[in-house]
């Protein structure tokens, strides 16, 4: 794994259309370093695997093993818009709803209309500007004795 990416394994059960649907395991990325101690690990633990529709690479064939990568600054980025921008915006509304109208139903009022309004404007930001989302990238694994095929098998 290379510096500030995040990475996943996984295996192609098929190509079409040019789009590779990839079987992912559950576990923590431990690109962070926390590892086994991963929250999203942990409730991903016991579940069934991840399916991916991504953009198929060229050379990849269905059964190869992948590395599903993800610029690490980029998921930051989404993080902010997705997480961050939102609970910012319900604050400001929130308080613009007390400051100008002073009730309760006002303060509340305000935080929903704050918190869609952050929701539309990620999405039309978004939508203009499709870099901002990331896309993980497929990198074919040329052996991995770690993990076999048997443990990705995944029916639609």
């Amino acid at each position: 794994m290379s510096a500030g990416t995040i990475e996943h394994r996984g295996v192609v059960q098929k190509i079409e259309d040019g789009l590779a649907i990839v079987v992912m395991e559950t576990s923590g990325c431990s690109a962070c370093g926390q590892g086994g101690s991963c929250g999203i690990g942990k409730m991903a633990a016991g579940r069934p695997a991840t399916v991916l529709t991504l953009p198929a690479t060229p050379g990849i064939a269905a059964g190869d093993m992948v590395s599903v990568a993800l610029p690490a600054s980029r998921l930051t980025l989404a993080a902010l818009l997705g997480y961050l921008f939102p609970a910012f915006a319900m604050l400001v509304g929130a308080w613009l709803g007390a400051a100008l109208a002073g009730s309760d139903g006002a303060t509340a009022l305000g935080a929903i209309v704050g918190f869609v309004a952050a929701l539309v404007i990620a999405r039309v930001a978004v939508a203009l500007l499709p870099g901002l989302m990331p896309m993980p990238q497929l990198q074919p694994l040329r052996a991995n004795p770690q993990v076999s095929q048997q443990e990705f098998h995944h029916e639609h």
